[in-house]
């Protein structure tokens, strides 16, 4: 069956936001301008069809729904990003420890 996903980068832009109630700060974090920031947020509130963010003259306010779904996004983040360490493999150049007898190693 397949998972009816809004756009990824989308939310991964609001998480960023959302984290630190700040677009300039999301913008720094994901490497973005602060104006590709704004559009995913409101492409996602378009898809969503419901605003997530109210902008005040004193910053960002998440709205209940977003404040609600802010613990379970960054959840899922963090385990995207653990599954693909996962995918990478093992971390390689770390120091390997031998433990021979002396008899052994003297051959």
């Amino acid at each position: 069956m397949a998972r009816r996903l809004p756009p990824l980068n989308a939310l991964r832009a609001f998480e960023a936001v959302a984290r630190h109630l700040s677009i300039t700060g999301a913008a720094e974090e994901l490497g973005v301008t602060p104006g590709a920031v704004s559009q995913s947020v409101k492409s996602l509130e378009d898809y969503l069809g419901r605003p997530l963010l109210q902008r005040t003259s004193r910053g960002l306010i998440l709205s209940d729904a977003a404040a609600a779904a802010l613990p379970a996004l960054s959840e899922g983040f963090d385990r995207l990003a653990e599954a693909s360490q996962r995918l990478a493999g093992p971390e390689r150049g770390g120091r390997l420890t031998v433990s021979v007898a002396p008899r052994v190693a003297e051959a």
